[in-house]
């Protein structure tokens, strides 16, 4: 999406298909607000699927976006995407499933790849249970949450 224009209190909205041309079988999982004139340089996206999967995208690949779109991650089979978020070298990434498991590792362990790349593996998920949550955590927060000992 790009320059959503910001609509009245007593307005009810807009249809998502009003910006973004999606087909039949695409649906919106996440979005991703990126404020204009953001220093995207030194900053890359990082994508999670529902399967584990992680991909990392400099984000300036994403800096000259056609109206039609463009291709962010190529998911496998019924494989879908569970967040995207912005991070620096020096954040750290937190993946969860529905079962209770849980991973954490550094943004730059997963290399940077390009747009029509599908990803590596970031937490092996086992069957019946799948990714529900992944957020990216600042460096100055994950410094924070680490234990002394």
């Amino acid at each position: 999406m790009y320059e959503i224009p910001e609509g009245k209190r007593a307005t009810k909205g807009k249809s998502i298909m009003n910006f973004l041309p999606l087909a039949g079988d695409e649906s919106v999982t996440s979005v991703l607000a990126v404020p204009k004139g953001a220093a995207l340089d030194a900053s890359s996206v990082v994508f999670v699927t529902q399967e584990g999967v992680v991909k990392r995208v400099a984000a300036k690949s994403f800096a000259d976006v056609r109206r039609s779109g463009i291709i962010a991650i190529s998911l496998k089979g019924s494989d879908t995407l569970v967040s995207a978020h912005l991070s620096a070298e020096v954040d750290t990434v937190s993946i969860v499933t529905a079962k209770g498991q849980s991973i954490r590792f550094e943004v730059e362990d997963v290399r940077e790849m390009g747009r029509a790349a599908g990803g590596v593996r970031g937490i092996s998920v086992k069957k019946g249970d799948r990714v529900v949550s992944a957020e990216v955590i600042a460096a100055a927060t994950a410094k924070d949450l680490r234990f002394s000992s």
